[in-house]
């Protein structure tokens, strides 16, 4: 988005005026739709990190490395470089997101094993670890109080 990796801006503040194309008049208003905005019509990047993104919600890191023909530290970089985070980072966060979209149908043990959990407990510590709180804290509203970036 930045015409340089994004490993380089990972864990670092960068002013939103900074980013082009974005509103930042509307940010606050629509988050989301702002930022879709802001990303339409750019190039979605590499074939094979779209690939790995894909088999990340599905299998491990060696497993999506090992499919997809390269070393973990091949990938690693690859996905690092274009998405900021690494491939283990990015899993967690789209199994959290997962957690979420179920949580709602179920009972807490059944939505861990949906979403590719070893266990329930596994789950609410991966959760509280990214989120600050627990799945069903997080659910029924109590959310954990904004803190500053960087």
């Amino acid at each position: 988005m930045l015409g340089r990796p994004l490993r380089d801006l990972a864990d670092r503040v960068v002013p939103l005026r900074q980013l082009p194309g974005v509103d930042v008049g509307r940010l606050l208003d629509d988050p989301v739709g702002v930022l879709v905005a802001a990303l339409a019509g750019r190039a979605v990047g590499d074939d094979l990190v779209a690939s790995a993104a894909d088999l990340l919600s599905r299998v491990t890191v060696a497993d999506t490395a090992r499919r997809l023909h390269i070393s973990e530290r091949r990938l690693r970089t690859l996905f690092t470089d274009s998405v900021g985070l690494s491939p283990k980072h990015f899993a967690r966060i789209r199994r959290v997101r997962a957690v979420l979209a179920t949580a709602p149908h179920g009972r807490w043990a059944d939505v861990a094993t949906a979403v590719g959990y070893y266990d329930q407990s596994h789950m609410t510590a991966e959760f509280r670890h990214l989120m600050g709180v627990p799945p069903a804290a997080y659910v029924a509203g109590r959310r954990p109080a904004p803190r500053p970036c960087g």
